[in-house]
């Protein structure tokens, strides 16, 4: 009740002040429309005096409606803490929000600034007998302060060992289908028949409780949603009327995806490296994606569950891969959620294929319609190699720079060379271009040597040809033409 009562105080005297700043402004224009002064000056300080009074009413409105304003209270990384650990109380008020005060069992205990509308209370090594307590926090804006938030029991573990969570299913499932997950204890001669509980990050009861004399049980999960998506451990507690409880497990991680728009995923430095190499694969929510303050996570395909979850203040997250090795290749995904609710979860972003190796085969260079042509014909080189190759470049001796750089398309790169004349002729390298690891995609073909041949003419003298053009192929055929049927088209 005391806790109302000094919010109750404290709003009132907003109020009144804001009254009595209303009265001031009032009187002193009402002072000004004496009966002495011309009609215009009173019609002025008429509506002035309205307006300032319309100012104020809005002043208290919007008062009593921050005044109503309740914050929400969370523990990080749950309400469920180890003797000797460390929690984050979060509150998080309304935007706008710049101060805020932790209540614990109806007594003031903490109060800060903050100016991106929520607060981090740092609870050190927590103790059961002094931490313990049921948590209020309060937001305010000004003179105003908001309601009290739900009340929020901290509990802190008791000295039996943590249980173990698992899943025999994969962790990242399509809505609509069903999971079981499964708690262990180890065997205590102490404990004859516990009560386990499954938990969930953000929420402040239990999911589900289950007694058992077993040293283990399972918790169902049917017909997922991406609401499902989450956190979870379990402890297990004495059903004696010590009531002692667990460490809670270690956490397991469920993803559902959802419809908020897919995220991207990218691999600095490169989508392949050598082994040893760290490589960080960066999973970015699109630009049209307003979720803020969302959880990351990593995904593998084949990989039962996920692998890195991230919550950071950006629209982006960092996962980092040190000194990979041939085990790390493979393909990965990521999504983004809200822990709290509403809660929302995106679609998995597009496959990355990230490979370790430190050798690549050569790939290979071919020309078409052949190596050998006349000028004016069109000249396709084809570039190709492994499947998962996603660009070449092609080089041509004695030129430094990359003449072309093109996207595979049907497992091959497609470098077009147009009317080609003699100046054309020369060898040809094509080689991976795979990011910034230069010593990989550096790795160039064969060489192709193409000679182009200026069109050569009966009537001067020198070898004559017959040029067949055909329409469907859109190709031009130069065949050389022998001695005797040069004289009959001489």
């Amino acid at each position: 009740m005391a806790d109302h009562r000094a919010i109750g105080a404290a709003n009132t005297k907003a109020g009144q002040s804001l009254a009595e700043k209303c009265a001031h402004y009032g009187k002193g224009y009402l002072r000004l429309a004496d009966p002495g002064q011309n009609a215009r000056s009173t019609m002025d300080s008429t509506v002035t005096f309205l307006i300032s009074m319309g100012l104020c009413l809005h002043w208290e409105s919007t008062a009593e409606m921050d005044a109503l304003f309740r914050p929400a209270l969370w523990a990080d990384p749950s309400p469920m803490v180890r003797k000797g650990a460390d929690v984050t109380l979060r509150c998080q008020g309304r935007l706008g929000s710049d101060r805020f005060q932790l209540w614990k069992d109806g007594e003031l205990r903490e109060e800060r600034n903050d100016s991106w509308s929520r607060a981090d209370f740092v609870l050190r090594k927590v103790d059961d007998l002094r931490d313990a307590r049921s948590y209020k926090c309060r937001s305010g804006q000004g003179p105003l302060w908001s309601e009290l938030s739900d009340p929020l029991p901290l509990v802190v573990t008791g000295p039996f060992p943590k249980p173990t969570l698992w899943a025999k299913a994969d962790l990242v499932m399509a809505p609509g289908t069903s999971s079981t997950l499964w708690c262990s204890r180890p065997r205590l001669s102490s404990l004859k028949e516990v009560t386990f509980t499954l938990w969930k990050a953000g929420p402040r009861e239990p999911l589900q409780q289950k007694p058992s004399a077993d040293l283990w049980t399972d918790f169902s999960l049917p017909s997922v949603t991406p609401r499902d998506t989450g956190s979870y451990s379990c402890t297990y507690k004495d059903r004696t009327t010590s009531g002692k409880e667990s460490v809670p497990s270690d956490a397991l991680e469920l993803v559902v995806p959802g419809s908020l728009p897919k995220p991207s995923l990218s691999a600095l430095p490169g989508q392949v490296v050598e082994p040893g190499k760290h490589v960080t694969l960066q999973c970015r929510q699109p630009p049209r994606s307003a979720l803020w303050r969302a959880t990351f996570t990593l995904l593998k395909v084949g990989s039962p569950q996920p692998l890195q979850s991230q919550s950071p203040a950006g629209t982006s997250a960092d996962f980092p891969l040190l000194s990979v090795r041939a085990q790390d290749a493979g393909n990965y995904t990521c999504v983004y959620y809200r822990k709290m609710a509403p809660y929302q979860v995106s679609e998995c972003s597009e496959v990355l294929e990230f490979r370790v190796t430190d050798e690549l085969p050569k790939p290979s260079l071919s020309a078409s319609p052949g190596q050998e042509v006349v000028s004016g014909t069109n000249v396709t080189l084809l570039c190709w190699g492994p499947s998962w190759i996603p660009r070449f470049v092609l080089y041509k001796e004695g030129v430094e720079e990359i003449l072309h750089s093109m996207e595979v398309r049907e497992d091959r790169a497609r470098f077009s060379l147009t009317h080609v004349t003699p100046e054309h002729s020369g060898n040809y390298t094509c080689s991976y271009q795979l990011g910034t690891n230069e010593s990989l995609w550096k790795q160039p073909s064969d060489a192709l040597e193409l000679l182009v041949r200026a069109v050569a003419l009966a009537f001067l003298g020198v070898p004559a040809y017959l040029i067949i053009l055909t329409d469907s192929e859109r190709t031009t055929h130069i065949q050389k033409l022998p001695k005797t049927d040069q004289d009959n088209y001489s």
